[in-house]
Order: C-alpha cells, then sequence, then structure tokens
C-alpha cells in the first residue's frame, strides 16, 4: 500500500474520531432534554459533521507541515476535492447508516452512548470504503491524488 494512502486513511480516521468524540457528548447530552430518538439521532448525526470536518482538517495540515509540503493553497484544492465528495458520500452513505443504525439500536433499547459508537463504527466502514473509491476515481479521471 503506499503511502499517502495510509496517511490519506489515518487523516479520515482521526476525522472520524473526532466525530465520534463529538457525538458521543452531543447525543447524550440531548437525550437529557429530550427522549425522542429521532432527535437525538439527529444530534449525532450534526455532530459527527462538525466534529469528524475539523479532526479531518487538523490531521491534514498537520501532516502537510510534517512533511514540509504545507502550502495554504495546496490545502484549499484539497479541501475543494474532498470536501464534495465528502459531503455526498456523508450525506448518502454514512449519515443515514448512522441514523438509521442509532434509531434501531434506541427504539430496541440499547443505551444511547453504545447505540450512538455502534452507528458510527458501521457507518465509517462504510463511509472509508467509499471515500477510497472515490480518491482512487479522483486519481484515475482527474489525475489528482487526495
Amino acid at each position: 500500500m503506499r503511502q499517502s494512502t495510509l496517511i490519506f486513511n489515518r487523516e479520515i480516521l482521526v476525522g472520524e474520531c473526532g466525530a465520534l468524540v463529538l457525538a458521543s457528548i452531543a447525543a447524550p447530552v440531548v437525550s437529557h432534554f429530550t427522549v425522542n430518538s429521532a432527535v437525538i439521532s439527529a444530534t449525532a448525526v450534526a455532530a459527527t459533521l462538525v466534529g469528524g470536518g475539523l479532526s479531518w482538517l487538523a490531521a491534514r495540515i498537520y501532516d502537510r507541515k510534517k512533511q514540509k509540503t504545507f502550502n495554504a493553497q495546496a490545502i484549499v484544492s484539497d479541501i475543494g476535492y474532498f470536501s464534495p465528495g465528502a459531503v455526498i458520500l456523508g450525506l448518502g452513505v454514512y449519515d443515514p447508516a448512522i441514523y438509521l443504525l442509532t434509531q434501531h439500536l434506541l427504539m430496541r433499547g440499547v443505551r444511547v452512548g453504545v447505540a450512538v459508537i455502534i452507528g458510527q463504527a458501521v457507518a465509517f466502514a462504510l463511509f472509508l470504503l467509499a471515500l477510497n473509491a472515490y480518491r482512487f476515481l479522483l486519481l484515475k479521471v482527474r489525475g489528482k491524488e487526495l
């Protein structure tokens, strides 16, 4: 496996850790105000978007500085290619998987924190596969390496 692929996947993993942390905090907090599983699940989704995006960006900047290849214009270009794919795959694969699985587990009596973690783990596996396919297509079609 190429070094750039390992770095890309590590950055995605760091993003997922940020998503997991924020969702695991936000959903239980919201559950103190409502027992509505739809509201709790939607909170988990929103928290993953914020936590994941900020953590991925921090990891990308860190890696570029570590490799001494940091260039703000290149980061903006990466964001320009990564963000549309991540948003589309996030909204089309990741978030529905989190929402549906978390809600399913909550309706069956699974504790909020456990339901969120299981939902995120399954959704992340699907999201990582989809992002790597997107990265491969970008390289083959546009010659852009993320």
